[in-house]
């Protein structure tokens, strides 16, 4: 079968950058094309498509020419740093086409360290669900109390279905977004209502929410300077 390989990290090149597939006169082993995505520098200079770089590998390599014989610092495993690269060792496919199985082993540890990054996180999220149902699951029958979660987190105040409802306050054990407490109104476990929610480094608002986002008249206290008072929709500051 004849195929094409594209490299590229976003969009599919047009069609029309699709070279024709040929045959060799002489054998029927089909001849396979590959294209590497490039793009047009500020230098003048084709090089792989990047939001860093500006100029092309070459133009951007400011370090100063080795002398004859010598190399550049590289590091190689189980020895450390050497000087014995090459100049363009660590330059795109497109700028040196040596690179390119170097590259390609190169995305394909990216993408795996990406898998693992994401099954980490998506195995974190699962379990604060579970641990969050149950935690629901405990306190079904209080229409008041306190609660004790997972997280390390207490809560005191109005229930429903086990989740904070009415007038209550939260101290908030483990959390991603730093939070240290709120003290308000909710609805089905979510900020409903006049408020206040602080955070690590003295952030606070205080106000109207809805839906567990700062929604009306509030002030968010950033920093000793940047203090916001007015109008919120959904988080962000309008007036």
């Amino acid at each position: 079968h004849f195929c094409t390989i594209f490299l590229s990290s976003n969009i599919r090149p047009p069609l029309s950058r699709i070279p024709k597939q040929t045959m060799s006169r002489k054998s029927s082993t089909p001849v396979v094309t590959t294209i590497l995505d490039n793009e047009l520098k500020s230098c003048g200079h084709y090089c792989y498509p990047s939001r860093t770089l500006t100029k092309c590998c070459s133009c951007e390599d400011t370090r100063p020419i080795a002398p004859e014989g010598g190399g550049y610092e590289c590091y190689m495993d189980g020895i450390g740093f050497t000087t014995t690269a090459a100049r363009d060792d660590g330059y795109c496919p497109v700028c040196n086409t040596k690179n390119y199985n170097r590259w390609m082993l190169r995305i394909e540890a990216d993408k795996e360290r990406k898998r693992r990054e994401d099954e980490e996180t998506g195995m974190i999220e699962s379990e604060r669900r579970e641990a969050a149902e149950r935690d629901r699951q405990d306190n079904c029958g209080k229409d008041d109390g306190t609660v004790k979660y997972s997280d390390g987190g207490v809560y005191i105040g109005g229930l429903k279905d086990g989740m904070p409802h009415g007038l209550g306050r939260m101290e908030y054990g483990d959390n991603e977004d730093n939070a240290i407490y709120y003290d308000g109104r909710w609805i089905d476990g979510r900020h409903q209502g006049k408020g206040k929610k602080v955070w690590w480094d003295d952030i606070w608002y205080e106000g109207e929410w809805k839906a567990g986002m700062m929604h009306g008249n509030g002030t968010h206290h950033v920093n000793d300077v940047d203090i916001l008072n007015g109008k919120f929709e959904e988080d962000e500051f309008c007036d």
